[in-house]
């Protein structure tokens, strides 16, 4: 089993989602899968360290990596759980800092679990009934700090925003069009920020709707 490897970043990769890199050690490449809020640092950087989760599978040997050992640890616990499967893990790890991801179980709040992708009601409930109290060791505080929940906020805004962005750029319009007809929505981002934190998986799609319809309308009045 593979705990941890030391090498120098030769590719970087994605694939749908998923992001990771090709480490050399010692003159093997491994594949890793990463978190993509870390990809950015390890093309930074010309040697890395990495903790490892490893799957075996009867088509595939997977390779999970984290810059930190206590998101590798915190990584177990979550795929320890039956029914969740890595994406999850690496989805909520994605999203939350691991203080924040253990707070938000241990304080029963399943809103801010269902911000991840991939993440409903079911699973929420999932991961706190079985890992609540099983976490401690993870944090000394067992309280979500009130700037903890301001960061996740603003964290579910920013995605939100990429999203639209993406469908925007599929359909065709370029950067300088769709920064400015998105600011009918950051320019209220805490007041969205919030909204979008009280909103179940549904109504945030429908939110999302209802914002692209505003957009869509700016940019064909801008054309005509």
């Amino acid at each position: 089993m593979i705990s941890w490897l030391k090498g120098e970043v030769i590719q970087t990769w994605k694939i749908s989602s998923k992001k990771g890199v090709v480490l050399n050690v010692c003159s093997v490449g491994y594949e890793i899968q990463l978190l993509p809020k870390q990809i950015g640092k390890a093309e930074d950087s010309n040697e890395i360290e990495l903790w490892i989760h490893q799957i075996d599978r009867e088509d595939a040997t997977n390779l999970y990596g984290f810059m930190e050992v206590n998101q590798r640890d915190l990584f177990r616990e979550i795929i320890s759980v039956n029914g969740i499967g890595a994406q999850i893990g690496m989805a909520l790890l994605e999203d939350f800092e691991v203080n924040q991801l253990v707070n938000a179980i241990e304080n029963k709040e399943s809103n801010l679990l269902t911000n991840s992708q991939g993440i409903g009601k079911r699973i929420a409930e999932r991961l706190i009934v079985e890992l609540k109290n099983k976490l401690h060791r993870f944090i000394d505080n067992n309280k979500t700090s009130h700037n903890d929940k301001k960061v996740i906020e603003t964290n579910q805004f920013s995605k939100y925003i990429d999203e639209i962005y993406l469908i925007l750029n599929s359909l065709g319009y370029v950067d300088n069009e769709i920064k400015d007809s998105i600011k009918i929505i950051t320019t209220k981002e805490k007041e969205n920020s919030l909204l979008l934190n009280s909103l179940s998986s549904e109504e945030k799609a429908e939110l999302m709707d209802k914002h692209l319809k505003e957009i869509l309308m700016k940019l064909s009045e801008k054309s005509t």
